[in-house]
């Protein structure tokens, strides 16, 4: 009997619902059920719906319908569209004498098949990879896995499978030329998930910015492996010409975009922070990166990336002053992370005086834009400038400037630098409540410096009374107890005493705090 087939538009549109609202693992379930023979029967009807029966922990039939997919149905529990779904789908692929898996790859690689599969054998059988010029691989890729970012709907897990294969097509080739390969194919999916993050809507991507970093982070933390081991002056001519293909992919790319997943420039000047040390490259980079400059100043146009680019150059060169001057040309927010880097080995190297000038420039971007990604990091390299130079005030006073955003790092810096007569004072100065400390600092202090907490006690137990009711006067005789093993650990028992008949005598008109203050065991 002739097996009915579906009209070419139908199934066309059933494939891209099929991609668009099939989670990628219901898919590879569905696949891993048409290969073990799942699928009992498959056939159309009214030629626009595919019948099927699959065989799973009981029978399930299954209808997909080619006008409106939303009507499809499967007699299983699951809920929405399922793996029987998808299975069907793929015999009825094999039933037309189609391959079934040109449709797998296509839903769940977005390209061409990467594996060959062995008709009579159980096992998959690799393709033997071909070696092809450096200058095309990012084309081979393209035409691989260019839409393997439509796949990505909730999460960046289609591209594991895409950057995996990429780097498959290479495993056999030299170990050097295949690193170089590697990261074109790191550049090339990280590429696809930034498509992804920009096909996002607007209220849901800060949500997938957080999950997006994560996933492609360990790719990224590779690809600064691979450039680490990049030697120029040891490059083969076939490397050097793979080198100069990822140049041209971030030449080719616009840098200054706006809505970017990664910091893209990051990733070049890992590269270039390797390659400067080649003066042919140096000098060739450099003059590029001045014309796109030029271009964009005549046109009007402002752009972050080509003097930020330039400025690394003038840092490498030890002109740290003409860096800053061409990142001041710059919209701070988007320059500031590699200035903090420029800071950063600046301090490694414990050269004051350009570190001075880096913090300076930090420090008056910082003090506009507070809610920077760079605050963290000034705030660190600012105490860790005060440990290594401490007859210098300018590390603390930065510090001190960004009260109260500053708190929590220049409270732990004074208790880590034994300054706790400042932490003191800290506390009292913006009114902070013992109970309001990290208990861990609390009991560290008690032990080391108990004396350093005797005056916020006092403050909170002032700050207690002065509420007139009767659960403020509790508070205070709590705080009251606290108080007297502090001062029993310093033993000066007779300034406690003392304390107490001040309270006393002061607020001898208080009779519900008297009466709180005997229940307590405070007076007797």
């Amino acid at each position: 009997m002739d097996f009915f087939q579906l009209d070419a538009e139908r199934l066309q549109r059933m494939e891209g619902v099929l991609a668009d609202r099939i989670p990628l693992h219901l898919l590879e379930r569905g696949w891993d059920y048409y290969r073990r023979d799942k699928v009992l029967s498959v056939q159309v009807m009214n030629g626009s719906a595919i019948y099927g029966t699959v065989r799973g922990s009981a029978m399930y039939a299954v209808t997909l319908d080619g006008d409106e997919f939303s009507y499809s149905t499967c007699t299983c529990p699951f809920h929405g569209y399922c793996k029987h779904m998808a299975a069907v789908f793929f015999a009825y692929y094999n039933e037309t004498g189609k391959s079934p898996d040109e449709v797998y790859n296509r839903l769940i690689y977005g390209g061409e098949l990467v594996f060959v599969e062995a008709v009579k054998k159980e096992t998959v059988v690799k393709e033997k990879p071909s070696r092809t010029h450096a200058a095309d691989w990012l084309e081979e890729m393209e035409r691989l896995h260019g839409e393997s970012w439509r796949l990505c709907r909730h999460s960046l897990h289609p591209l594991q499978n895409v950057l995996t294969a990429l780097k498959a097509l290479s495993k056999a080739w030299d170990e050097r030329v295949r690193r170089i390969h590697w990261m074109h194919a790191i550049l090339f999916v990280v590429e696809q998930a930034e498509k992804a993050y920009s096909a996002t809507d607007s209220y849901s991507r800060y949500y997938y910015e957080m999950a997006y970093t994560r996933m492609t982070e360990p790719w990224i933390s590779q690809y600064y492996e691979l450039a680490e081991g990049l030697d120029p002056h040891a490059l083969s001519i076939e490397e050097r010409e793979a080198v100069e293909s990822l140049l041209r992919l971030f030449h080719g790319r616009d840098m200054d975009r706006e809505v970017q997943l990664h910091r893209w420039e990051a990733m070049y000047f890992a590269l270039w922070s390797r390659l400067i040390a080649d003066a042919e490259w140096r000098a060739e980079e450099e003059r590029w990166l001045t014309a796109q400059l030029e271009e964009a100043r005549a046109a009007g146009r402002q752009s972050f990336f080509f003097p930020m680019a330039i400025a690394f150059l003038a840092f490498v060169d030890q002109r740290d002053l003409e860096a800053i001057a061409l990142l001041e040309e710059t919209v701070f927010n988007r320059t500031v992370l590699l200035a903090c880097d420029c800071a950063l080995l600046r301090l490694e190297e414990n050269n004051w005086t350009k570190l001075n000038s880096w913090m300076n420039y930090l420090y008056g971007g910082l003090a506009v834009e507070r809610k920077s990604r760079a605050f963290g990091p000034f705030l660190t390299m600012c105490r860790a400038a005060d440990e290594r130079q401490p007859d210098n005030p300018a590390w603390q006073q930065y510090l001190i400037a960004f009260l109260p955003n500053s708190y929590s790092a220049l409270t732990d810096h004074w208790v880590e630098r034994q300054q706790y007569e400042k932490w003191t004072d800290l506390q009292l100065l913006l009114g902070i409540e013992p109970e309001d400390l990290d208990i861990s600092v609390v009991r560290e202090m008690a032990k080391i410096a108990p004396q350093s907490l005797i005056p916020l006690y006092h403050q909170s137990i002032d700050t207690a009374i002065r509420s007139r009711n009767r659960q403020g006067y509790r508070h205070a005789v709590k705080q009251m107890k606290k108080l007297e093993r502090l001062y029993r650990a310093e033993k000066q028992l007779h300034k406690w005493s003392r304390f107490v008949d001040g309270i006393v005598r002061k607020h001898h008109r208080l009779r519900a705090l008297q009466e709180e203050l005997w229940r307590g065991k405070i007076i007797t």
